[in-house]
C-alpha cells in the first residue's frame, strides 16, 4: 500500500514537471538550430561554440578546460581579508574580477597560474564583445 501511494506521488511530480517544462516558452536563435527562454542568450551559443572549438580542442576536458573551471571558483569564492578584518562582508561573486584586475588578482597566492587561462581567454572575450563576467 505504500509503495503505491509514493508511486502516485512520484508519477504526480514527473507529470506536474513536464507539464512546466511544456509551457516554458522557448524563441528561436538566428543561428537556426538553438532555442533559449530568453533570446538574450541567443548570442552565448556562438560563444559555448567558440570555447568548445578553440580554447577546449573540440570539447575535449584538457588543461584548458581545468583552468577555466579554477578560474570560475576563484572568481566565484572571492575574498577580501581588509574587509573581514572590518567585520564587513569580504565575498565578491563571480564578476570577473580577477581576469579585471589580472596584474593584481594573479599575484594573490590561490591565484597563481591564472594568468596564463586570462590570456587564452583574452580573444574569445574580444571576439564576441562579452564582458569577462559573462565568460
Amino acid at each position: 500500500m505504500a509503495f503505491k501511494s509514493l508511486l502516485t506521488i512520484v508519477s504526480l511530480a514527473a507529470a506536474l514537471t513536464g507539464t512546466n517544462a511544456a509551457l516554458t516558452r522557448r524563441v528561436a536563435c538566428p543561428d537556426g538550430k538553438n532555442t533559449a527562454t530568453n533570446a538574450a542568450c541567443c548570442q552565448l551559443f556562438a560563444v559555448r561554440d567558440d570555447l568548445q572549438e578553440n580554447l577546449f580542442h573540440g570539447g575535449l576536458c584538457t588543461a584548458e578546460a581545468h583552468e577555466s573551471l579554477r578560474l570560475t571558483f576563484h572568481d566565484a569564492i572571492a575574498i577580501s581579508p581588509a574587509l573581514e578584518a572590518q567585520g564587513k562582508f569580504g565575498g565578491g561573486g563571480a564578476d570577473g574580477s580577477i581576469a579585471i584586475f589580472s596584474d593584481i588578482e594573479t599575484a594573490f597566492h590561490p591565484n597563481i597560474g591564472l594568468d596564463e587561462i586570462i590570456a587564452l581567454q583574452k580573444p574569445l572575450v574580444a571576439r564576441h564583445n562579452i564582458s569577462v563576467a559573462d565568460l
